[in-house]
């Protein structure tokens, strides 16, 4: 990519609207977990939800989803700084890995791609590296 202005991933701003961890993870579970699109091996997604459900610091990060994406930004954070969790389905990864793109509000970016077993420790580092949050 020559420039920020060609990655599909921008930041959210003051329009974010979280939807819920319990309500993701549970749309989630349906359609890549147990439904038919269990195959397309984005079950690392509902591993990433579950782990945010069990962490203790859901209310400390607010979540959003398209198009098999997950958007993740701090609550209540005067900056609308974003993190993605990118799937194979919208954005070139190589085969069993999964993204992790963060957005600032100074328009600096970064993508970073995992192996899929690894997509919940790599979430949580990103998260405490941007956002200072741990579980």
């Amino acid at each position: 990519m020559e420039s920020a202005s060609e990655w599909p991933y921008q930041p959210v701003g003051d329009g974010f609207r979280t939807v819920g961890w319990e309500w993701i993870g549970g749309e989630v579970r349906e359609r890549y977990v147990t439904g038919p699109l269990a195959a397309a091996g984005f079950g690392y997604l509902a591993e990433i939800i579950d782990s945010v459900l069990a962490s203790g610091v859901r209310d400390r990060l607010w979540v959003s989803t398209a198009m098999h994406d997950l958007t993740i930004v701090p609550a209540n954070v005067g900056q609308w700084e974003s993190i993605f969790v990118v799937s194979p389905a919208n954005y070139p990864l190589l085969r069993g890995h999964m993204g992790l793109a963060f957005w600032s509000e100074h328009r600096r970016w970064e993508y970073r791609q995992y192996k899929v077993e690894d997509a919940v420790e790599a979430f949580w580092e990103m998260v405490e590296e941007k956002f200072g949050i741990t579980r």
